[in-house]
C-alpha cells in the first residue's frame, strides 16, 4: 500500500493520514444519502407519499434554513470540540431519522424528520472534516487531499447507490411494490449510516485530527470576517451548491419529458457518482499542479458550454436521453472538479489554520442558503409551468448561476495576483529597513 500511495505521488502528512481521510469520506458519502435520495427516486418517493413537487421543495427549504444556523455555529464549535464526537454522533443520528421515516408519517411529520437531519448533517460535521482534512495535509498537497477526500465520498456514494438501486428492483419485481420498494432503500440507507458511525468510534484517532488551539471561541468569526479571501470563497460556494442542488432536476427532467425510466433515472445518480469520481481526484492533482484558480475557471467554462448545449437537445426522440445523460455527466464531472477544489481555495488565500474551522462554517453557511429556496423555486417553476417549459425555465437561471460562478473565478484571480504585488511590496519594505542597520 506505501509503494502504491507512492507512485501516486502521496507522502508526507497526507500519506501518513491516508486511511484516516478515507473514513472521513466514506462517512461524509453516506450522511447526505438520506435528506437527498428523494431526488434520485423522485417519482416514487412523490408517489408513495403523496406529495407535490412543492412540498418536497419544502423539504430541501427546512434543511436549508436548519443548516444556515447549524453550519455557522457548528464551524466554531469544529475549531474546539472533539473531531471524534462530532464524526460519531452525526451519521448515528442522520441514521436514527431514517429509522423514523419509515412510520406512516404525513407531511408535516416528513418536515420534522428532514428538520433533524438538517442539523445532524450540518451542524459541525462538516467543518470538521475539511479542517481535518486540511491538518491532515501538507499545504503542497491540499489539492490532492481534497480531490480524494471528495473523490472517496463518491466511490462509497456510487457503491451505495448502485446497492440501493438493486434493492429499489428487487422490491418493485418481487412484490411488485413501490412502497415497500422504498422503505427498503430508506432502512438500507438508515442501517449504512449507523455502520459508518460505530465504524468511526472505533477507527477515528483524535490525536491524529486535533490542532492545537483555544476552546470554542466566536472571537474567531470577526478575524474570518474581515479577510477578502473568505468573502469570495463563500460567494463561490454559494454558485457550487445553487448547481450542487439542482443536479437533482435532471433525473425528473430525462424520466417525466424524455420518458426515461425510473430505474434509469436511478442509475444516472449511481453513473453521477462515478463520474465524479474521476473529476474530484483528477481535479486534485491538477489544482496542485496548474493552481486551484486556472482550474476552476476551465471547469466553471466546460459546465457553461455544456450547459447550454442541453437547450438544443430536442425532447420526444429516443435519443435524447442518452444525449442530456451524457451531458450530464461532462457537466457533473468538471463541477465536482470546483466542488472539490472550492476547498483548496482557503490555502490559495492563507486563511489561517487556526481558524479553518470557522472558515469553513462560514463558507457552508452561505452554501447553505441556497438550500432554503431552490427546491421550493424549483417545485414551483415546475407546477406552475407543466411539461418541458418548467424545466427550460429553471435551466435558464442554472446558466446564469454557472456565468457567475465564472465570473467570480475571474475575481478570485485577480485578488489572488494584487496580493501577491502587495505582499511583494511589503517585503521590499522591510528589506529596506533592514538595509538601513547592515
Amino acid at each position: 500500500m506505501s509503494y502504491l500511495l507512492n507512485k501516486m505521488g502521496i507522502r508526507g502528512s497526507l500519506r501518513k493520514n491516508f486511511g484516516a481521510i478515507v473514513i472521513l469520506a466514506f462517512t461524509g458519502s453516506v450522511i447526505f444519502a438520506l435528506p437527498f435520495f428523494r431526488f434520485e427516486y423522485y417519482d416514487a418517493y412523490v408517489s408513495t407519499y403523496h406529495l407535490t413537487n412543492t412540498q418536497i421543495g419544502v423539504f430541501g427549504t427546512v434543511i436549508g434554513v436548519f443548516g444556515i444556523v447549524s453550519y455557522l455555529f457548528g464551524g466554531v464549535v469544529a475549531d474546539g470540540m472533539s473531531v471524534k464526537k462530532i464524526i460519531v454522533l452525526s451519521p448515528i443520528l442522520t441514521g436514527l431519522g431514517g429509522v423514523l421515516h419509515l412510520l406512516p408519517l404525513r407531511f408535516w411529520g416528513l418536515v420534522g424528520i428532514y428538520a433533524l437531519w438538517g442539523i445532524s448533517t450540518t451542524f459541525a460535521f462538516w467543518p470538521a472534516c475539511v479542517k481535518a482534512v486540511r491538518v491532515m495535509s501538507d499545504k503542497d498537497s491540499q489539492g490532492k487531499a481534497y480531490g480524494f477526500f471528495e473523490g472517496m465520498q463518491s466511490v462509497a456514494g456510487a457503491f451505495t447507490a448502485l446497492v440501493a438501486v438493486l434493492i429499489f428492483k428487487w422490491g418493485t419485481s418481487g412484490a411488485g411494490n413501490e412502497v415497500l420498494a422504498m422503505k427498503y432503500v430508506i432502512l438500507f440507507y438508515s442501517f449504512t449510516n449507523i455502520a459508518m458511525g460505530i465504524v468511526a468510534l472505533y477507527t477515528v484517532k483524535d490525536d491524529k485530527i486535533v490542532l492545537d488551539a483555544d476552546k470554542v471561541s466566536f472571537k474567531g468569526i470577526k478575524k474570518v470576517l474581515k479577510n477578502p479571501a473568505v468573502w469570495i470563497i463563500c460567494l463561490v460556494s454559494f454558485c457550487n451548491h445553487v448547481f450542487c442542488l439542482s443536479i437533482y432536476y435532471y433525473i425528473p427532467y430525462v424520466t417525466d419529458i424524455l420518458g426515461a425510466a425510473v430505474a434509469f433515472g436511478a442509475m444516472m445518480g449511481v453513473l453521477r457518482k462515478f463520474g465524479s469520481i474521476g473529476g474530484n481526484i483528477v481535479g486534485g492533482y491538477l489544482a496542485d499542479k496548474f493552481g486551484t484558480g486556472k482550474l476552476m475557471l476551465s471547469a466553471y467554462i466546460v459546465m457553461l458550454v455544456g450547459q447550454i448545449a442541453i437547450f438544443f437537445v430536442p425532447a420526444g426522440v429516443k435519443s435524447s436521453a442518452i444525449i442530456v445523460t451524457i451531458l450530464f455527466i461532462t457537466i457533473l464531472t468538471f463541477f465536482h472538479m470546483n466542488y472539490a477544489m472550492a476547498w483548496t481555495m482557503m490555502s490559495e488565500g492563507a486563511v489561517p489554520i487556526e481558524y479553518c474551522g470557522t472558515a469553513a462554517g462560514l463558507i457552508c453557511t452561505a452554501g447553505a442558503i441556497p438550500e432554503t429556496f431552490i427546491s421550493l423555486f424549483a417545485g414551483n417553476m415546475i407546477d406552475n409551468h407543466p411539461g418541458i417549459a418548467g424545466y427550460r425555465y429553471f435551466f435558464i437561471f442554472l446558466t446564469i448561476v454557472i456565468a457567475l460562478g465564472l465570473v467570480l473565478i475571474l475575481i478570485w484571480k485577480a485578488y489572488l495576483k494584487r496580493a501577491k504585488m502587495d505582499k511583494s511590496k511589503i517585503d521590499e519594505k522591510a528589506m529596506d529597513k533592514l538595509k538601513q542597520y547592515v
